[in-house]
């Protein structure tokens, strides 16, 4: 195994973690907002211009579509998660096994000369 190899899969390890690091932050995001009651969702839409022309039926009906929507979101997310997670401990993994090899290579070497 070529000290590249061990590069490679360092620089894959960090892909993978930038990956993981934005899938934490959009659950974070989607489950806060999974939280916001329908207040505060109208406050925010007031803020922002949306359902203005909603009454408040319409727009506790829009809300429940949207957690519903946020709940399927963070379900998907959590799962990518799981699987992020499991490359990056497969990724740790190669990279230990890479360098102990990489390590017997070169004591190999050391003794032969």
């Amino acid at each position: 195994m070529k000290g590249t190899d061990i590069r490679e899969i360092i620089s894959e390890e960090k892909q993978v973690q930038r990956h993981k690091e934005a899938l934490d932050s959009l659950v974070h995001m989607r489950a806060k907002l999974l939280r916001e009651s329908l207040e505060e969702r109208i406050r925010r839409a007031q803020d922002h211009g949306d359902w203005s022309h909603l009454s408040q039926k319409e727009c506790a009906g829009q809300h429940r579509e949207e957690k519903l929507y946020l709940k399927s979101q963070v379900e998907r997310l959590r799962r990518e998660q799981t699987r992020t997670e499991g490359k990056l401990a497969e990724l740790r993994q190669a990279k230990a096994r890479a360098k102990r090899i990489r390590a017997a290579e070169v004591e190999s070497e050391r003794k032969r000369h």
